[in-house]
C-alpha cells in the first residue's frame, strides 16, 4: 500500500464484503435482503429519461419507455426504479403487463422501486402521493417507496417547512398499509441519516444516492453498512463515458479502465457496474437501447478483485453530476454547495421549471 489511505480503502472494502454475507445469488441475479426481512434484486433498470437545461422533463415517445422496461425484464432484469418525478410511471406499469402477458409471468416476479416527490412531504399526503403512483402504475402496491429528497416544498414550488420525520411517518403509514412492502429514503447525508434513525419507529431499509468511481461515498456507506440499509447506487457511470465535458477523469479509454475490461472480456460499462455489485450495491443503470440494456446485465458470471475495486476507487474526486442550485436555499439541502451568488441562485431558480 502506498499510504495509509489505501491501507483504510481496502480495508473498507474487505469489510463491506464481509458484513454483506445476506448476499444471496439467485438464478439469473443478486438479491440483497434488507433490515425487514425482504429481498431487492442488485440490478435495477433506471426509467428517468433525463431533462433539458431547464428542469424540463423528457418523456417517453411512442411508448419507448414501456419497451425498454419489457425488454430489460425479458433479458433478466428483476427490478425497474422509477419516481414521480420522471412521470413515467404510467410508463413502466404498462412494459410490466406487457411483461406478465407475454411471459406467462406474475406481478410478483418484478421488483418495482418508486419515489415520493418533495411537494407531498406532509404525512397525510405520502398516503395519497402514494395512491397516485399505484393509479399511474396500476399496481396494487410497489416494493420500496422512497423519499426523494430530504427537502419539503409547497406545489407552487415555495419551501416549505414540513420536517422529514413527519414525512417519515407518513412513510410508515404506508408501509403498513401494505401499499408499500419496504421503505427507504434517497439523497440523504450522513447527519439526516442518522437523525432519522434515531426518530423513527421503522427503520430505513434503503438509502439511493450516487455512487460511482469518482464519488465513492464510503463514509455514508460505511454508515448505512453499520446499520443495516442497502444503498442503491444511481449514475453509476458517472461523466466517465462523456457525458459531461468538464467532468474529471477518467474517461471510458483510462487504461485502468480498459486493462480491467480486457481481462473479463467485457465492456467499460460493464466493469463500472461490476465494481457497484462487488461494493454489495444495487447499481441502476439507465438505457432504452436494448442492446445496451442487455449487455448492462450481462455483469453476472464475474467478479472484480478487492484490489481491482480499490484501484478504481482512487479515482474518486466526489465529483457529482448534478447539484440543483435553485435547492441551495433550502435549509435540508442534502449537498455540499458550489460557490454562487445569492444573484445566481435566484437566477437559476427563475429559469428552472420542473427539478
Amino acid at each position: 500500500m502506498s499510504s495509509n489511505m489505501d491501507v483504510r480503502l481496502f480495508i473498507h472494502i474487505l469489510l463491506s464484503i464481509v458484513f454483506y454475507t445476506s448476499v444471496q445469488v439467485n438464478a439469473s441475479t443478486l438479491t440483497y435482503t434488507l433490515n425487514d426481512g425482504n429481498e431487492i434484486p442488485a440490478v435495477a433498470l433506471g426509467t428517468s429519461l433525463g431533462h433539458l437545461a431547464d428542469g424540463t422533463r423528457v418523456l417517453s415517445v411512442n411508448h419507448s419507455l414501456a419497451h425498454a422496461v419489457q425488454w430489460a425484464l425479458e433479458a433478466g432484469y428483476k427490478h425497474i426504479d422509477t419516481a414521480t418525478l420522471y412521470r413515467v410511471e404510467d410508463e413502466v406499469g404498462l412494459g410490466v403487463r406487457d411483461f406478465v402477458r407475454d411471459n406467462n409471468a406474475e406481478r410478483r416476479d418484478v421488483y418495482i422501486t418508486t419515489k415520493l416527490w418533495n411537494d407531498a412531504h406532509e404525512r397525510h399526503q405520502v398516503m395519497e402521493a402514494l395512491k397516485s403512483s399505484l393509479e399511474e402504475l396500476q399496481m396494487d402496491y410497489v416494493d420500496l417507496y422512497l423519499v426523494h429528497y430530504p427537502m419539503a416544498y409547497y406545489k407552487n414550488g415555495s419551501i416549505s417547512d414540513t420536517d422529514y420525520l413527519e414525512t417519515w411517518k407518513g412513510m410508515e403509514d404506508a408501509k403498513e398499509s401494505g401499499r408499500a412492502k419496504s421503505i427507504g429514503v434517497s439523497n440523504f447525508n450522513i447527519t439526516q441519516m442518522q437523525r432519522l434513525w434515531d426518530n423513527s419507529r421503522i427503520k430505513p431499509a434503503v438509502l439511493q444516492i450516487e455512487v460511482n468511481p469518482t464519488i465513492t461515498q464510503f463514509e455514508l456507506i460505511d454508515w448505512c453498512r453499520d446499520h443495516g440499509v442497502v444503498v442503491m447506487a444511481y449514475s453509476p457511470f458517472g461523466g466517465i463515458l462523456g457525458r459531461k465535458k468538464d467532468a474529471p477523469p477518467p474517461r471510458a479509454d483510462h487504461p485502468v479502465l480498459t486493462r480491467i475490461a480486457d481481462k473479463y472480456k467485457k465492456t467499460v460499462p460493464q466493469i463500472l457496474l461490476r465494481y457497484l455489485l462487488d461494493r454489495q450495491l444495487v447499481a441502476i443503470p439507465r438505457s432504452t437501447n436494448k442492446d445496451r440494456i442487455k449487455q448492462n446485465i450481462d455483469i453476472m458470471d464475474f467478479s472484480l478483485t478487492p484490489e481491482e475495486v480499490e484501484e478504481m476507487s482512487k479515482f474518486n474526486v466526489n465529483y457529482r453530476l448534478r447539484t440543483p442550485a435553485k435547492w441551495y436555499p433550502h435549509p435540508e439541502f442534502p449537498f455540499e454547495k458550489k460557490n454562487l451568488t445569492d444573484a445566481e441562485i435566484q437566477h437559476i431558480i427563475s429559469h428552472s421549471k420542473e427539478d
